[in-house]
């Protein structure tokens, strides 16, 4: 017996270490509103529940009776709370409290009414009367506790294919645990289950414990298999932040470049056309002169988002710095990329950014090329780049495609400036 109660109390010290878990992941940016409270919460309750129960083996006179498993049905509801907040369906507030609230009411006044009531022989005559009012309030938490657990289990399974890596093994193993439970506590329920439906009274039930206990280890395993996908969700909030810029939301440079040579590599070997567009924003440094730097950053941010929802599926925009943008078109011929990328010239000049008191209206340029056999990913940016050079020789707000190879090592070209235009006889000079 004393094995078994250090048992618990063990179970009950890692539930308060998950707690702990919870609050510090929850102090991560972008985690506040993940449910991660509300967990924290549930194993806070979880490790009162096991005190109550070692209380109650030690002084089984105290009127303790259900008030555990009571209180880990509260606990089991505040987690399922925190999983909806979780997977962004917040709500059932009110129905996980009515859930609650009787039972923990009930064995309230119970306790009350147990302190005043007559004594003989060493034991309460309340309380030994009230076993069949205490293994009905057992049998309740219990059922509500098995709703609990296939609520957990219908919010999470959804989320399974969606998930990848880690994530996935930690919502497969919460389910898993979740359904183990909900089997166990029905198999331990069963009898009294039998005993209603024939129509007998419970008999007088003083003990629980085995109830409790699986309960306080299954939701410590619930607690653990929750913190892996909360953890996982960071990890992957963390990665895209490192991966995108976080003016525009587009890849970053670095991110972009690697894409592009994925990208590059999988044309390659799959033998598939691929098509990049380098795009600039024409005078933008006017735009900032004009307009100041905080209108200049909305004006980027709305190319970016016309950029992201209306490039071809499949493709990955990237910001490469300042006003210059670049895309990569996989399984894209460059006659498909040109219309995409006059579609989106035409869409950026009739759609100005707004902005008080008059919106912003600006223009690209787009400068293209089509990925020949055998070419890395910087000697077709080379060409993209050659391409959007001819595109503001051109005036600026058009598409130029490049379509003739460079020779490997090929010097670049200078790239025309916002105050430099070509002369008659085709040489770059500075404006006056």
């Amino acid at each position: 017996m004393f094995q078994s109660q250090v048992v618990v109390l063990i179970a009950g010290l890692f539930a308060l270490q998950m707690a702990v878990v919870c609050a510090v992941l929850r102090r991560s940016p972008g985690m506040g509103r993940s449910g991660l409270s509300s967990w924290a919460a549930g194993d806070l309750i979880v490790t009162l529940a096991v005190v109550l129960l070692a209380a109650h083996t030690m002084r089984p006179d105290l009127p303790l009776e259900a008030v555990p498993e009571l209180l880990l049905t509260g606990g089991l509801s505040m987690m399922v709370y925190g999983m909806r907040h979780f997977v962004g369906r917040p709500g059932r507030g009110l129905v996980l409290l009515a859930l609650n609230v009787p039972g923990l009411a009930a064995r309230g006044a119970a306790a009350i009414d147990h302190g005043f009531a007559p004594v003989a022989h060493g034991v309460s005559m309340l309380h030994a009367a009230s076993g069949p009012a205490v293994a009905s309030l057992t049998l309740a938490a219990s059922v509500v506790q098995i709703l609990l657990l296939l609520e957990l289990v219908r919010i999470t399974v959804p989320r399974v294919p969606a998930k990848r890596g880690t994530g996935r093994l930690a919502a497969l193993s919460l389910v898993l645990v979740a359904l183990a439970c909900t089997v166990l506590i029905g198999m331990l329920i069963a009898p009294s289950v039998v005993m209603l439906a024939d129509g007998r009274h419970l008999p007088a039930v003083t003990s629980h414990d085995g109830i409790v206990v699986l309960l306080v280890f299954g939701m410590v395993g619930l607690s653990v298999s929750f913190a892996l996908m909360a953890h996982d969700r960071l990890r992957r909030m963390l990665e895209r932040r490192a991966r995108h810029d976080d003016l525009t939301d587009v890849l970053s440079r670095g991110a972009f470049w690697e894409e592009l040579e994925l990208a590059c590599k999988k044309a390659e070997r799959t033998r598939q056309p691929l098509t990049v567009a380098f795009i600039d924003l024409d005078h933008f440094k006017a735009i900032n002169d004009l307009y100041g730097h905080l209108a200049g950053d909305s004006v980027l941010r709305h190319f970016a988002g016309l950029l992201r929802r209306n490039a071809p599926p499949g493709s990955v925009a990237g910001r490469l710095g300042g006003e210059e943008f670049a895309v990569v078109m996989p399984a894209t011929t460059m006659e498909a990329g040109r219309a995409a990328s006059l579609r989106l010239n035409t869409l950026v000049r009739a759609t100005p950014c707004p902005s008080e008191p008059d919106p912003i209206s600006y223009t690209v340029s787009i400068g293209m090329a089509e990925r020949h056999p055998g070419e890395n990913a910087d000697a077709v940016m080379r060409r993209a780049d050659r391409a959007l050079y001819d595109a503001k020789l051109m005036g600026r707000n058009c598409v130029s495609s490049h379509d003739s190879g460079d020779v490997p090592g090929m010097p670049r070209r200078p790239r025309v400036r916002e105050d430099e235009r070509p002369s008659p006889d085709g040489a770059v000079k500075p404006r006056p």
